[in-house]
């Protein structure tokens, strides 16, 4: 999505919403109200990548809103612009919703407009599509990582399993973020600080965190990041997701829905972890439980296992 770009006054609309917003802010355009929106945005106490997600969603919305005037949005207008972009993207559509919410809330509480048009707008009910990974489908991934890609690919792999922090965390990883036992994880998204035992082992394939790191080092190469180039310099983080999808592409079959990606790692991490009675929502970074669960949820992979009642 590009960066919204105001038009120029070439329209009745425009210019008397110009000339009259100079004395009542009803009149002026919803770019007008994002211009200041954008500022509070940034000054709140949010990571960089979140902040990054909400102007992106704030650009969808001015592309549909942004030369109307603050007074003027109704309600079925919003509906009409979260039902058009949930015909193919559902998510978006939902982070949308909730950034026009918020900028007509801002707008109301600095006085421009005196009721919220979005409030009342209902989320679209957007059916997860994405797949979990098995277990099985992260050994497969893994051996032919082994047997055709570069050494990092596998690494990384082990690296994701046995840490179960995110693509964005996982390439800015370095040697010198381990001290006093730890590894130490600032997390991209959320700015939440983790230090991670070295001694934590993920007994399903019998590795530790420390061994997971060795083998980072083992690779040959001089380079202050766990994952790296053949060079030594830090990979982008698309580079690691296109690996993962190469790799799956290789060993698994196209299945309904959407494949899991390299973030699926997380989730099958979270549910080995969980069996082994680890805290998986401090492990993941998560400040509530609730979310937590959402990435113990297999979504079916376990419909048909018999469900055991131990004798008391």
């Amino acid at each position: 999505m590009q960066d919204y770009k105001p038009h120029p006054l070439s329209t009745k609309m425009t210019i008397l919403s110009y000339v009259l917003g100079r004395f009542a802010p009803k009149y002026r355009t919803v770019g007008e109200w994002a211009a200041i929106y954008r500022k509070l945005i940034d000054a709140r106490p949010i990571g960089e990548k979140t902040k990054a997600n909400r102007h992106g969603a704030l650009n969808h919305v001015l592309n549909y809103l942004g030369e109307r005037t603050v007074g003027a949005v109704r309600p079925h207008e919003v509906s009409a612009m979260i039902l058009d972009i949930a015909k193919t993207h559902p998510q978006t559509a939902k982070r949308v919703l909730h950034e026009v919410a918020d900028l007509f809330n801002e707008c109301l509480n600095y006085g421009w407009i005196d009721r919220n048009p979005a409030i009342s707008v209902k989320a679209p009910v957007a059916r997860v599509q994405r797949k979990r990974l098995t277990l099985e489908h992260w050994q497969a991934i893994k051996a032919h990582a082994d047997e055709q890609m570069p050494p990092w690919v596998s690494n990384m792999m082990v690296l994701a399993l046995v840490t179960a922090q995110r693509r964005s965390d996982l390439v800015k990883m370095k040697f010198d973020d381990v001290w006093d036992g730890h590894l130490h994880v600032e997390q991209a998204k959320t700015g939440t600080r983790l230090a991670l035992p070295l001694t934590l082992k993920l007994d399903v394939i019998d590795c530790t965190l420390e061994q997971a790191i060795e083998r980072c080092k083992a690779a040959g190469v001089s380079s202050p990041y766990m994952l790296h180039k053949s060079n030594g310099q830090r990979l982008a983080d698309a580079s690691l997701s296109a690996r993962f999808e190469e790799c799956r592409k290789a060993v698994l079959p196209s299945a309904d829905g959407i494949p899991a990606s390299l973030h699926e790692c997380r989730s099958l991490s979270e549910r080995l972890y969980r069996a082994q009675g680890v805290d998986t929502r401090v492990l993941l970074g998560h400040k509530h439980q609730a979310m937590t669960d959402v990435y113990n949820d297999d979504r079916g992979l376990s419909k048909g296992d018999w469900k055991v009642l131990l004798p008391a």
